[in-house]
């Protein structure tokens, strides 16, 4: 290959120097230019023998895996025909033991009817029965023996059932407990609302506390002044409304800088935006859980899916509502599907069997029984609702999606971390306190101050004159003692307030000169 490059360089310089019009070049030009067809040919000589060994390297590994893949293959091939012939092999004995089975049962069971029919003779002439009523009261006691004998069985595995039960349901929670991972469910939200600036207080309390008072009835809930001035807390036991103050307080903030007031207008206004903007947050958190529990929202009632979703403002001795209800659905799921029992009814009677919890502050009533009208409401599955409405043993457990229920309801409480104190109990002890002294006459007002360790009691001067303050006071700190549990002491200060007006004016009488 290399020549041929070799002589087509030659003749290319020997073709130009006799062609007509070229210049005549020297020797040394003539040498140089063969010089350089010398460095090319070796060149081209160099690559072609490089791309020569490399196929030929390329050729090599082919044939040697198709030699590798045809052997492999005259293996599979010749196993494969060892298995069959040993299958047939096999087959062929099982139909002669077969056929031997048959034969020994056919003359089994002639034998045992001949000496049937002879042990039924012999007893007949020993004890002058006909063979017929022989036959029959023979049947009669293989039956009651068969009868006896499968009692005695079945209570044998019932024992044994019994005794395995435990370790069975212990293997069954730890399965589920560690594959459950969801996040913690106790409450942590606040209903502390931090003040940007400290004439807000004065604003909100408005003339003679007309704005608290106008607040408190369109939402009922207990403003708290804290003696942190930078701070109010929002108390009740209803956290959906608690949440709804705490929006509206906020942007009654933002208003009020810009006004330099508060009115009852704008009071109205700001609770029923924060009231739009939480039951839009209930419709997200609804349609999130019922996804996580792969329900379709678009399939639920969308008013049912607000209903889930005001779950997530509820809480049960600490514990958030709508979290316990999933990890309940999640715990159903898993045990359900480990024994075999009913997915769908046991994971949506666990996470519905609290949605009473959703109304239960408004309509009034057992969270359960609400639940139960809730789900015969919206036309869901007998099974569902029963399985949902047995986990407080107000009607007994009969499937055993009712028995799940129950169960991961008990897990889902007592976990580790699942439950605690809550806020919740300190705003209802609070409201209890302000309630007891709200009770007596002449009282106006009550704020429990300082955690409730201090309760200011604000008294009705037409009623209340200075010589009763102390009996007053004395009548109120029994009351709290004997009625309420508290931690401590409690500090019970009244207050009556006088306030009188009147205005110096300029006389017109002018003065004399002496």
């Amino acid at each position: 290959m290399y020549i041929l490059a070799i002589i087509a360089a030659a003749a290319g310089l020997g073709l130009g120097y006799f062609l007509p019009g070229r210049v005549k070049t020297s020797t040394a030009d003539y040498q140089d230019q063969v010089k350089k067809a010398h460095e090319e040919a070796e060149k081209i000589k160099t690559s072609a023998a490089e791309q020569f060994e490399h196929i030929k390297k390329n050729l090599d590994r082919e044939e040697s895996d198709l030699e590798e893949t045809s052997a492999k293959s005259e293996e599979v091939i010749k196993n494969k025909e060892e298995i069959a012939e040993k299958r047939e092999n096999r087959n062929r004995g099982l139909e002669g033991n077969l056929k031997g089975l048959r034969v020994e049962i056919e003359n089994i069971e002639k034998g045992y009817g001949e000496f049937s029919t002879k042990i039924i003779e012999k007893l007949s002439h020993v004890s002058g029965i006909d063979p017929k009523t022989a036959l029959e009261q023979s049947r009669k006691e293989l039956e009651k023996l068969i009868t006896e004998n499968k009692e005695g069985r079945l209570s044998a595995q019932a024992e044994e059932i019994k005794e395995d039960a435990p370790r069975h349901a212990k293997a069954i929670i730890q399965i589920v407990a560690q594959r459950l991972s969801t996040p913690s469910s106790v409450d942590k939200n606040s209903t502390m609302v931090t003040l940007k600036e400290d004439k807000f207080k004065g604003l909100f309390v408005g003339k003679g506390g007309t704005n608290i008072l106008y607040f408190e009835t369109l939402l009922p809930v207990a403003i708290i002044f804290n003696l942190d001035p930078q701070t109010i807390h929002v108390g009740g036991v209803n956290l959906l409304r608690r949440n709804i103050a705490k929006k509206a307080i906020d942007k009654m903030q933002i208003l009020s800088k810009k006004t330099g007031k508060i009115d009852h207008e704008m009071i109205k206004k700001t609770i029923e935006e924060a009231e739009k903007e939480v039951m839009d947050i209930c419709d997200r958190k609804g349609a999130e859980h019922l996804r996580l529990l792969e329900i379709d929202p678009k399939k639920v009632d969308p008013q049912l899916v607000n209903y889930f979703g005001r779950m997530y403002f509820r809480t049960s001795f600490g514990q958030n509502v709508i979290w316990h209800s999933t990890e309940m659905g999640y715990l159903a799921r898993m045990i359900s599907e480990q024994i075999g029992a009913e997915v769908t009814v046991a994971t949506e009677g666990a996470f519905y069997h609290d949605i009473g919890k959703a109304i239960d502050h408004d309509v009034g009533g057992a969270h359960d029984d609400l639940s139960k009208e809730i789900l015969e409401k919206y036309g869901y599955d007998p099974r569902i609702v029963h399985a949902a409405f047995a986990h407080h043993d107000k009607v007994p457990c009969i499937a055993p999606e009712d028995f799940i229920v129950k169960a991961v309801d008990a897990i889902s409480a007592v976990r580790p971390g699942a439950r605690q104190e809550s806020v919740t109990n300190y705003f209802e002890r609070i409201k209890q306190l302000e309630d007891t002294v709200a009770s007596f006459a002449g009282v106006k007002k009550t704020y429990a101050i300082s955690a409730g360790r201090e309760v200011r009691v604000y008294v009705d001067n037409d009623k209340i004159g200075d010589d009763k303050m102390e009996g007053l006071a004395e009548g109120i700190a029994g009351k709290i003692s004997e009625e309420l549990s508290f931690p401590g002491i409690i500090k019970v200060n009244l207050i009556r307030y006088t306030k009188s007006t009147d205005y110096a004016r300029e006389s017109n009488k002018k003065p004399t000169r002496q």
